[in-house]
């Protein structure tokens, strides 16, 4: 579970950055939140995938790693 609320803290301060960088250069805050939300339409199905996959990555290793644990070893 810390490592999934980890995951979360480092997702929402770059997030936080991009916004910011957005602001700095001149962009709106709404242009900015709105280019964050339609990131998938310019991507191509491929990169689509790509990052929904490295995005759910942490995610998927601690549920297995959670069934892993409660697996007892069979004597």
């Amino acid at each position: 579970m810390k490592m999934i609320g980890i995951y979360l803290l480092l997702a929402c301060l770059t997030l936080g950055m991009i916004v910011s960088v957005d602001l700095l250069s001149g962009t709106s805050l709404a242009s900015s939140l709105h280019s964050l939300l339609f990131v998938f339409d310019t991507s191509t199905f491929q990169e689509s995938c790509s990052m929904i996959f490295f995005a759910a990555l942490p995610i998927i290793l601690t549920v297995a790693d959670k069934f892993k644990q409660r697996k007892s070893p069979r004597k």
